[in-house]
């Protein structure tokens, strides 16, 4: 009995540890923050796939309100979180350990444009929160972008209520809506494409970037100098702001 239980908890233990769980337990937070939007004027959608060409992008959220469209992508991280706006990596710290992981603004940015391409008609800027669970610390977070945000999940329902203006009507909150939910794709075959498509992108860039070549436009890589010190950015630097972490 006390062997079941011990092996019981160990397994819980290792599922909690694992990338798929802990995006999981993430995006439920994030919906359970999204409650405090309350429900009049507003919809929210959750775990949205949407076509991209030959690949997919998932977006975890997208709140559309009288006040606008936002993008919400979770991140589920533990430990001390560093970052900036144009690095092609952030870095997440815990205790004397470092691990990077890919730029999280960068990933929604991809998100948006992909939306973008099934809301011909809205012009104004959607915006970007990039939300990361409150088991990490933001630590030095550098945006200076209008419309781009990275918070916690106690921020993000803030955010969203520090845009005031009146954008949409309320038939046209749900018009968007109702348009994206008719692009969405179901299913689970389309979350494994999905997660193929990511793994051979990142593939494709690891390759790119060890002959030298930009991931994000294809030019050359180059060495630079900045105020901290050398780094690898793209030649075609300011057209393409592309940095090597």
């Amino acid at each position: 009995m006390a062997i079941g239980i011990l092996l019981t908890l160990l397994a819980v233990g290792i599922a909690l540890k694992s990338p798929q769980v802990k995006g999981y337990l993430g995006e439920m937070g994030i919906r359970f923050a999204l409650r405090g939007l309350g429900k009049e004027n507003i919809e929210i959608l959750n775990d949205i796939t949407l076509q991209n060409g030959n690949k997919t992008a998932q977006i975890d959220h997208i709140v559309i309100g009288r006040n606008g469209i936002f993008v919400i992508e979770t991140k589920n991280y533990q430990g001390w979180i560093f970052g900036s706006e144009k690095n092609a990596k952030w870095t997440q710290t815990i205790y004397k350990s470092k691990r990077q992981f890919q730029n999280p603004i960068h990933q929604n940015y991809g998100h948006i444009k992909t939306l973008e391409q099934y809301l011909p008609d809205y012009v104004q800027p959607i915006v970007s929160i990039v939300a990361f669970t409150n088991s990490g610390t933001l630590k030095k977070i550098d945006v200076t972008s209008d419309h781009i945000h990275v918070v916690q999940t106690d921020g993000v329902v803030p955010v969203i209520k520090s845009y005031t203006e009146e954008r949409f009507s309320q038939r046209k909150v749900h018009e968007i809506a109702d348009q994206i939910r008719t692009f969405s794709l179901r299913g689970r075959t389309v979350k494994q494409q999905h997660v193929a498509t990511i793994q051979a992108d990142q593939q494709q860039k690891a390759k790119d970037m060890s002959q030298g070549i930009c991931p994000k436009c294809g030019q050359p890589l180059v060495a630079r100098t900045g105020k901290r010190g050398s780094f690898t950015g793209c030649s075609a630097f300011p057209k393409c702001r592309f940095t090597a972490a």
